[in-house]
């Protein structure tokens, strides 16, 4: 990597690398169990299910994705949720 590189658009790079097209479906009960987790909790709202992390632990750990991957994932999940 040349040094006048930005460090900003690498890494950029290598999240958009993590897109890949993946059925989820098993995930649309998540907003309820997220709902579950937060009934008598105080403080901020957990924003993930323990489902979803799982899922993600599964993609780093079966199929040795690296973190910069999967944060790619979690953003392309993240702006189907709010898109759709």
């Amino acid at each position: 990597m040349p040094l006048d590189r930005s460090w900003h658009y690498y890494n950029e790079s290598l999240i958009e690398r993590g897109r890949i097209l993946m059925d989820i479906s098993f995930l649309r009960s998540s907003n309820k169990e997220i709902g579950k987790m937060n009934e008598v909790k105080i403080g901020a709202p957990f924003e993930y299910s323990h489902s979803y992390i799982q899922f993600l632990s599964f993609l780093i750990i079966g199929f040795k994705i690296a973190y910069r991957t999967i944060q790619g994932i979690v953003r392309k999940r993240d702006y189907y949720l709010i898109t759709s």
